[in-house]
């Protein structure tokens, strides 16, 4: 599939802003530091603040855009890759965390099992993976070629893992935008 957004748009409104409150929360499951992976990235809020914790962050996002914003930090523990999540190679146990911050759905939906799958195996026993996972059930989400989950789709995805917190959020944007958000953090 061709992306079509642009995205430096959505990097503008995300640059400087606090990092997600879902990974803050996250990260009172990680006992160590160690290699976190944050996914789609963007303009690397969540990413500054791993750093700044000390973590060693890889940082995958497919559009360029993420190597002037890594480029600007020159920081020898951010390891970025310009990269679909479908593309990328997930190490086997190398992260203490994988975080999926609003991304989840832009994973082409026939590559959505193996990535999630792929997503689990690259955490370390212990490992937290945190993010959302979305059920698109409005006449615009229909018509996207997008991964949506019902709950119980979602839950099945995360059922490997404890499911330390799995919340719904319902959002509606106008009379055509409504769904379901699955926030949610599990440990390996």
């Amino acid at each position: 599939m061709t992306d079509t957004i642009d995205w430096s748009e959505w990097y503008d409104m995300t640059r400087g802003q606090a990092p997600s409150q879902l990974l803050m929360e996250a990260l009172s499951y990680v006992k160590n530091t160690g290699k976190v992976l944050d996914i789609a990235g963007g303009a690397l809020k969540d990413t500054k603040y791993l750093l700044q914790k000390g973590f060693d962050v890889t940082v995958i996002d497919k559009s360029p855009l993420l190597e002037k914003e890594a480029m600007e930090m020159k920081n020898e523990r951010l390891h970025p890759f310009v990269t679909s999540f479908e593309d990328f190679i997930f190490p086997a146990n190398e992260y203490i965390l994988v975080s999926a911050m609003q991304c989840l759905s832009y994973c082409e939906p026939e590559h959505f099992s193996r990535v999630i799958t792929d997503i689990k195996s690259s955490l370390k026993k212990n490992g937290i993976f945190c993010g959302q996972m979305y059920d698109g059930y409005d006449q615009e989400s229909k018509s996207l070629h997008r991964a949506y989950q019902t709950a119980d789709e979602a839950r099945e995805y995360l059922k490997d893992l404890e499911i330390i917190s799995f919340r719904e959020e319902e959002t509606e944007e106008g009379r055509t935008k409504h769904w379901h958000i699955y926030n949610f953090i599990a440990r390996k």
